[in-house]
C-alpha cells in the first residue's frame, strides 16, 4: 500500500503527467486520498484486534467470567468476549464507546444508583494505586442488572510504574438476593421477637447476656446505647435486676444450671423501669450443636406479677374465710349443744313434774312415782351422755359402738314420748320387723336420732285434725345388708325435702333448725343415709338406713 501511494504520488508529480488536465489530476489525488483512509482504517482496525485480541487481551481473553484490562489513566482498553456478550455489543461498539471519553462505559451499563460511587472509588484507585474492590450492578443485554463484584489491580514495571490495570468481575446477584432474603427473614424474626408479649433474651455459652428484645428493653427500661459489645455484658449486671431478697437465690440458680447445661425454671422480683418490683417466671435453655456443645443460651421471662398477687389474695381470703368458717362452726356447735341438752332437761322437767303429783295424788301412786322417776334419771344420763360426747369431740376419741337392737331403741323412744303423744292426740302405729338383724352403733346416738324424727313428726301435725294425727314408725331388713326405719307422719308434708337437714333451716317458728341436721351427721358418721320424701296420700316419710354390720355386732356382743 505504501508502494501504491509512492507510486501515486510520483506520477502526479512527473513531468510527464504535468501536462494532463487539471480534472485528471484532481480525480488521481482523489483516489489516491481514498486509498490512503482506506489503508488507515484498516490498519486502525487491524491494529486494535491485534492490540486487544492479540496482545494486552492475550491472557484476559481466557479469563472466566467478565474480564477486562485499561490504560495506565484509566481508559478501558480491553473487554474479553464474555464481558462483550453479557452487555450485548460488538467489539467495534466497544472500541467507539471506550474511544468516546474515559467513563462513557460506566454511565451506558452500570446501574444508574451505583455510577457515582464505583466512579469514584475507581479514581481512587488510579490516584493512588490501590486495588480497586467494588459491588455493582451491570446492565445485560437484556435490560437487566446483575450485581457483580469488580477488582481491579494495578500492573507495574520493574520500576514500579503502572503499566495497566487488570481486572475481573464476578457474578455475584445470586449471593446477593440470598443475602437479601437473609437479611429480610432475619428483620421479621426481629420483627417477631420484638413483638411476641413476652420478653426475650440470649445469653453465651458461660451464661453472659448479650441480646434482650425491645419489649425487655422496653419493660426493664435497659438503655442500649450504655450497653457493653455482644457477649462482654456482665452476669452480675443482670442479677443486679433482681430484688436483693432475691439476688442470692437467683445467681446460685443460674451458676447452678449454667455448670451443669441443664434448663431452669426460676421465679423472682425483677426490677421494671419505674423501680417496682414484680414476679417474673424465668425459664432459659440451652442450644446444642451436634456434638452436645452449648452455642448459646434463649431465655423468656413471663410476668406473673398479677397472678402472684392474685394467688396471695386467695389465700388470704382463705385464711379469712376459715376464721370464718371457724367462728360459725363454734357458733353452730354451741347451737347444737344447747339443742342436745334441751330435749333431756326439757323430758326431766316434765317428769319431775309428774312425779311430783303422782306424789301429791290422794293416795300417792308410787309405782307411777318411781316409774317416771326412772324416766327422770334416764333423761339425766342422756343429758350427762351428750356433756360427755362433747368432750370426747374435742379431746378426739371416739365414742364406743355397741351392737344394739333398733327395734327396742323406737319402743324406749315411744315410752318416753307416750305423754307428748297422749296430749296431742297422736296415733302411734308400729310395724317393726321381729327378726330385725342387731347392728353396730352409738345407742345414745340412735335413740337421739328416733326422738328427734318422732318429735318432728308430731309437730308436723299440729296443724292437722284429731282424727289424721297418725305417726307410723317402721323398721325392716333390707336385702341389701342394711336396716331401715321409716318416721311417716300425715301432716302438710315438706315443701323442700334437701333443705331440712340443712343447719339453721327450719318451718317452725320457734325452731332452730339443728335437729334433722344432726341426725344426718350422726347417721352418716356410722356410714348411712338419711333423707326425705312426701307421701302421695299426704304427709311427710323421714328414713333412715344403716349398714347391718353383722361382724361387727358379734364380736361386740361377744365382748359385752
Amino acid at each position: 500500500m505504501a508502494a501504491a501511494g509512492l507510486m501515486s504520488a510520483a506520477i502526479l508529480l512527473s513531468p510527464e503527467n504535468a501536462a494532463e488536465n487539471g480534472l485528471a489530476r484532481f480525480a488521481t489525488f482523489v483516489f489516491v486520498a481514498l486509498g490512503l483512509w482506506l489503508v488507515v482504517k484498516i490498519f486502525r482496525t487491524i491494529s486494535f484486534y491485534d492490540r486487544v485480541y492479540q496482545e494486552v487481551g492475550s491472557g484476559v481473553a481466557d479469563t472466566p467470567g467478565i474480564g477486562w484490562s485499561a490504560h495506565p489513566d484509566g481508559r478501558l482498553r480491553f473487554l474479553n468476549p464474555a464481558a462483550l456478550d453479557y452487555v450485548g455489543v460488538t467489539a467495534e461498539e466497544m472500541r467507539e464507546i471506550m474511544d468516546a471519553d474515559d467513563f462513557s462505559w460506566w454511565r451506558r451499563f452500570v446501574h444508574p444508583d451505583d455510577v457515582e460511587t464505583s466512579m469514584a472509588q475507581w479514581r481512587h484507585s488510579l490516584e493512588t494505586g490501590e486495588p480497586m474492590i467494588e459491588e455493582k450492578r451491570l446492565r445485560r443485554l437484556d435490560g437487566a442488572y446483575r450485581w457483580f463484584r469488580d477488582t481491579g489491580v494495578a500492573s507495574r514495571d520493574e520500576r514500579g510504574r503502572i503499566v495497566g490495570w487488570y481486572g475481573h468481575a464476578e457474578d455475584i446477584d445470586d449471593r446477593r438476593k440470598a443475602e437479601a432474603a437473609l437479611h429480610r427473614s432475619e428483620r421479621e424474626l426481629r420483627l417477631l421477637v420484638d413483638t411476641v408479649p413476652t420478653m426475650i433474651w440470649l445469653m453465651t455459652p458461660a451464661g453472659l447476656p448479650y441480646y434482650f428484645n425491645k419489649r425487655f428493653v422496653d419493660w426493664a427500661g435497659i438503655d442500649s446505647a450504655k450497653e457493653e459489645p455482644r457477649g462482654t455484658r456482665q452476669f452480675a449486671s443482670h442479677v443486679e435486676l433482681f430484688h436483693p431478697d432475691d439476688q442470692a437465690g437467683v445467681k446460685a440458680v443460674f451458676q447452678k444450671s449454667f455448670a451443669r447445661g441443664e434448663p431452669l425454671q426460676h421465679k423472682g422480683r425483677l426490677c421494671r423501669k419505674d423501680g417496682e418490683y414484680r414476679w417474673i417466671d424465668s425459664r432459659f435453655e440451652p442450644l446444642r450443636d451436634e456434638d452436645g456443645t452449648i452455642l448459646r443460651w434463649y431465655g423468656v421471662n413471663f410476668d406473673i406479677d398479677d397472678e402472684v398477687r392474685a394467688q396471695e389474695s386467695l389465700r388470704l381470703a382463705d385464711e379469712r374465710l376459715a376464721r370464718a368458717l371457724r367462728a360459725a362452726s363454734l357458733s353452730e356447735l354451741s347451737v347444737s349443744i344447747a339443742h342436745e341438752l334441751n330435749q333431756p332437761l326439757q323430758a326431766v322437767v316434765a317428769n319431775a313434774g309428774a312425779f311430783q303429783r303422782w306424789l301429791n295424788a290422794d293416795p300417792p301412786n308410787f309405782h307411777h312415782a318411781s316409774r317416771v322417776a326412772q324416766k327422770i334419771i334416764r333423761n339425766a344420763d342422756a343429758a350427762a351422755q351428750v356433756i360427755s360426747r362433747i368432750r370426747a369431740l374435742f379431746s378426739k376419741t371416739e365414742s364406743e359402738p355397741r351392737a344394739i337392737d333398733l327395734n327396742m331403741v323406737i319402743r324406749e323412744v315411744c315410752d318416753l314420748l307416750g305423754d307428748r303423744l297422749a296430749a296431742t292426740s297422736v296415733e302411734l302405729d308400729l310395724d317393726l320387723d321381729p327378726a330385725l338383724p342387731a347392728t353396730a352403733a352409738d345407742h345414745v346416738q340412735m335413740e337421739q336420732v328416733v326422738l328427734n324424727l318422732v318429735r318432728n313428726g308430731i309437730e308436723a301435725m299440729q296443724d292437722s285434725g284429731v282424727d289424721a294425727r297418725s305417726l307410723r314408725i317402721v323398721s325392716r331388713h333390707r336385702n341389701d345388708g342394711t336396716v331401715e326405719v321409716e318416721v311417716r307422719d300425715r301432716g302438710r308434708g315438706l315443701s323442700n325435702p334437701e333443705r331440712i337437714f340443712d343447719a339453721f333451716y327450719t318451718t317452725k317458728p320457734d325452731g332452730m333448725g339443728m335437729g334433722l341436721a344432726i341426725c344426718r351427721s350422726i347417721i352418716e358418721a356410722h356410714r348411712g343415709r338419711l333423707w326425705a320424701e312426701n307421701v302421695e296420700t299426704g304427709g311427710a316419710s323421714i328414713i333412715f338406713s344403716l349398714p347391718i354390720r353383722a361382724t361387727e355386732a358379734s364380736k361386740i356382743l361377744a365382748q359385752q
